[in-house]
């Protein structure tokens, strides 16, 4: 399959719609990747600058913005013009091929796009099977899906640990992993605020594996919720193996795995001793001992927020295969 030009043309609207569902323009990128297209060309609807393009086009707007876009292609020639029913909300797509060319235009609703996308990813694809794509957590090479995660077509590099091979969002992979291994999942969190719990909770489906969530932001509230001594806490500090460690194993009963992270965000905060970007993780499952780990993580205290959540995600993807 020849490899074709795409273009992202996506409205304001649409991408505070993405956003709100913690979907980036790099992950829609890389799927149409799969699909056997170039890496897409950003553009904003309101520009006009897609008028006129040579390319696929995946226009991604309000029903309103999209029929002012059906209007403008109304006098193009094309062969199809198919609907895509998706679900959840309850909306269509539409599909439509230029005679001439080949080239399609795709007209996406704001909504849960992202989690339907092997219905649009197929059409665009003409019916053939998509291409794998490796999605792994670091900074470089392959495809930015976000910060802290990376995607390749090809083969990973050497030393990645891949969380999947088939453009799974990391939490689409857990949901099923946790799913297969009959388990729910708790969250024990302090630097990330509860932002575990809300990714995964951004699934639909996600309540079948997912149990609840303590944010133990403060000391207190460790010693309150989780049990863990405050002598610990005196000796060791709240960023620090022994009190993830021991909030994570809080966590666990014979059905259901834990996630613990304490870490520090900054701006401020840091030491010498634990800069800015410290973070550590456990990761607890039924009879077993919690695996933990250190990280030090860059960027703002936003990035290093959502790569301590990338990082528990993929510890416990990795420990549930």
């Amino acid at each position: 399959m020849a490899v074709k030009r795409a273009q992202l043309v996506i409205s304001e609207a649409g991408r505070v719609s993405l956003m709100t569902a913690g979907i980036s323009t790099g992950w829609i990128s890389a799927w149409m990747q799969s699909a056997g297209f170039d890496p897409a060309e950003l553009c904003a609807l309101e520009s006009n600058a897609w008028k006129g393009a040579d390319a696929c086009q995946v226009f991604i707007a309000t029903n309103d913005e999209l029929n002012d876009v059906a209007g403008y292609f109304s006098n193009k020639p094309l062969v199809t013009n198919d609907v895509i029913p998706l679900t959840n909300p309850d909306r269509d797509a539409l599909l439509r091929t230029n005679e001439n060319s080949g080239v399609q235009i795709l007209l996406l609703p704001t909504g849960d796009i992202a989690y339907q996308r092997h219905l649009w990813l197929t059409e665009l694809a003409g019916g053939r099977p998509l291409q794998p794509l490796s999605v792994w957590m670091g900074d470089e090479g392959g495809i930015k899906l976000e910060p802290g995660l990376r995607g390749s077509l090809a083969v990973a590099p050497d030393g990645k640990d891949v969380m999947n091979e088939a453009g799974l969002l990391p939490e689409e992979q857990l949901l099923a992993l946790l799913k297969k291994r009959n388990l729910k999942v708790r969250f024990a969190e302090s630097c990330t605020g509860g932002g575990m719990s809300e990714r995964l909770s951004r699934l639909p489906g996600s309540s079948g594996a997912l149990d609840r969530s303590w944010v133990t932001y403060s000391n207190q509230a460790k010693q309150d919720e989780l049990g863990v001594p405050k002598s610990l806490i005196n000796k060791r500090g709240a960023v620090s193996r022994e009190i993830v460690e021991a909030m994570a194993s809080a966590g666990i009963d014979k059905n259901h795995a834990c996630v613990a992270v304490s870490g520090i965000a900054g701006p401020d905060g840091g030491s010498s001793e634990k800069p800015v970007g410290t973070v550590w993780l456990a990761v607890a499952l039924p009879n077993d001992k919690p695996l933990v780990k250190r990280y030090l993580f860059p960027g703002s205290r936003a990035e290093i927020r959502g790569r301590s959540i990338l990082a528990g995600f993929s510890m416990l993807v990795l420990s549930l295969r």
